[in-house]
């Protein structure tokens, strides 16, 4: 989905077992070498190990590519079977023709492999037996394969074996009774997870072969990635795959650490809160709680020893009360809300809910068949980036409480329907249920986007926010116009005033918001980038430095790349040359006049 979005050529995170996206990182390169020296020496095994996703499998494919022209591969992915079933998997691999029926024995297999490695081998081919998965290899199984290694002339085996699994083989290998097997190994090698200073370069690799030369993980994401994957490739691959896939319904252009979590908890489920915080330290933790314990008893030891008269005690008993007050509860961790789009559900009662005026700066481009109510022209008056009217002298606010919204899906319905009103647009739920597509029809994109209030500022969007209340609750509302001491929303089609400091505390954490998309606008404009999304910014450019360009430029050039990255360098945006939706409404902000603002104020 979205790789024409990044503009990459293919997925670059899939987890198959491609060798073109093996990163060569140290030991990489050593497991690789050990494998074909292994092969190359005449012995009988050789052994790579890894944890789970380590890449072994990746290893082993890059292997095959690497092998001369005279080498004939057997590959086995699946080893759970019986002594024979195994043996004629090999003959069916190595194209050797065999009886059929469940009363062919071990020995007739072998006798058949037998024959035909002398004849390979008299042709000067050689035969390496490849099994994936090895750990499930019984005792018996293993021993049977040992027995493979006796096929031998007297210069050389006839056949190379690589055995490939996770480090149960490993204690497998050091039984007893599998100590004849374990000398015959020539060269074993255990993959771990990538260092903590290869992960970015490993990411880099791999969308490079994708088709991005371009950085989209910052640095701070990169460290939380690290962390939340344990430098695991396989784990790196799906966390970054479904990261991408967020960045892109967010229409950002970089992978943003909140991206990152969300896509954590995604693919880690019920595991993402211990990795989330830190699951790795719970023995430190246990350790610490301990020795805390253990500290406390020794002190109240000493101070018990201390307290030996009634005096002592009184003061001590007045102390404890006076400093085991319960410190405050942390409300700085707001939970994360998904960014909702109205459901179905609410289609049924939007459509019987009653008809409201539009905004009095709408009735030009659409009728209105009821006269403006009193909310509607509150709605106009911010729409056209007006100030809000202030409270009379005589009027002492009382305690702000919320409104109650008893249908959360017809109070979205409701927002989406004020947001669109603010952009002159008209919206029927029950005609257009898809509000991001109803929406590119109009020219508007949709942001969902992380952050708090001063983010939305930043932007200076009317915004749909999904608000928790003090009281538990959820409030579906947009956000029509904010300044230093109070917001006008719009909940369920009427306009709330509420002070800023009440948003702040109630905001989830996110937020969708619309944008005037540049024309032929369909992914963040890269360097080098043409077309008619390149002429309105070179035209945007232009204008901002207050020149007339009669031709623009179709070419997204190294020029223009500096005059963007100063752009945003000035306001506080990421400097990387990349105009994406955030670069692309600020530069709307400065250029154009028929938008609608949460602060008319200039930023």
């Amino acid at each position: 989905m979205y790789n024409s979005y990044f503009g990459l050529t293919e997925s670059p995170f899939s987890i198959a077992p491609n060798p073109r996206y093996l990163y060569q990182s140290e030991q990489h390169q050593e497991a690789l070498a050990h494998l074909m020296y292994g092969i190359s020496s005449n012995g009988g095994f050789v052994l790579l190990t890894g944890e789970v996703g380590t890449g072994k499998t990746t290893v082993c494919r890059c292997l095959l590519e690497q092998l001369p022209d005279n080498t004939d591969v057997a590959v086995i992915l699946n080893p759970k079977a019986t002594v024979e079933e195994l043996l004629a998997a090999l003959c069916d691999e190595l194209g050797i023709e065999y009886p059929q029926g469940e009363q062919v024995r071990s020995k007739t297999y072998i006798d058949l492999i037998n024959r035909h490695l002398l004849e390979t081998h008299a042709r000067g081919r050689n035969t390496v037996l490849i099994i994936d998965e090895a750990q499930n290899l019984g005792a018996t199984l293993l021993e049977q394969i040992r027995l493979l290694t006796n096929l031998e002339t007297n210069e050389c085996k006839l056949l190379q074996m690589v055995l490939v699994g996770q480090p149960e083989l490993l204690e497998l290998l050091a039984r007893p009774e599998l100590r004849q097997l374990s000398q015959r190994i020539t060269a074993r090698y255990h993959l771990g997870a990538l260092p903590k200073k290869d992960l970015e370069a490993y990411i880099v690799h791999r969308l490079s072969v994708a088709g991005l030369d371009r950085p989209i993980f910052p640095a701070r994401t990169l460290k939380r990635l690290y962390k939340l994957s344990g430098g695991i490739p396989r784990v790196v691959n799906i966390l970054c795959d479904r990261a991408l896939l967020g960045t892109f319904v967010q229409r950002d252009n970089r992978v943003e650490v909140a991206t990152l979590i969300k896509a954590a908890r995604e693919v880690f489920g019920d595991e993402a809160a211990v990795r989330l915080s830190g699951g790795d330290n719970r023995r430190w933790i246990l350790g610490l709680s301990v020795a805390a314990g253990l500290l406390a008893w020794v002190i109240g030891f000493g101070v018990a020893a201390w307290v030996s008269d009634e005096s002592r005690f009184d003061a001590l008993k007045e102390f404890s009360l006076l400093s085991t007050d319960e410190a405050p509860p942390d409300q700085t961790a707001m939970p994360e809300v998904e960014p909702a789009v109205p459901e179905q559900s609410a289609l049924a009662s939007a459509a019987a809910m009653p008809e409201r005026s539009e905004p009095a700066n709408v009735t030009d481009s659409l009728p209105v068949e009821e006269p403006a109510s009193a909310g509607a022209l509150e709605l106009a008056l911010l729409t056209t980036g007006s100030e809000m009217a202030p409270a009379a002298a005589n009027d002492i606010p009382g305690p702000f409480s919320w409104p109650q919204q008893s249908d959360s899906d017809l109070g979205m319905v409701y927002a989406y329907r004020s947001m669109f009103a603010a952009w002159h647009v008209e919206y029927d739920p029950r005609q257009n249920p898809v509000v991001c597509r109803f929406a590119e029809s109009h020219g508007l994109g949709c942001l969902f986007s992380t952050g708090d209030l001063v983010s939305l500022q930043a932007l200076n969007r009317p915004a749909v926010v999904s608000l928790r209340t003090g009281a538990g609750e959820t409030v579906q509302a947009a956000v029509m116009s904010v300044n230093d001491e109070q917001a006008l929303l719009m909940i369920d089609g009427k306009s709330v005033a509420v002070p800023y400091r009440e948003l702040e505390q109630a905001w989830p954490g996110s937020y969708t918001l619309f944008w005037r998309l540049p024309p032929g606008y369909q992914a963040p404009i890269w360097p080098g980038s043409s077309g008619a999304a390149v002429e309105w910014l070179s035209q945007t450019m232009a204008q901002l430095e207050g020149g007339v360009q009669l031709m623009a430029h179709n070419t997204y050039d190294t020029r223009m790349v500096q005059q963007v990255r100063y752009f945003q360098m000035r306001q506080g945006l990421t400097v990387d040359g990349v105009v994406g939706p955030k670069t692309a409404i600020h530069l709307n902000t400065r250029t154009r006049q028929d938008l609608p603002l949460l602060s008319s104020e200039e930023l």
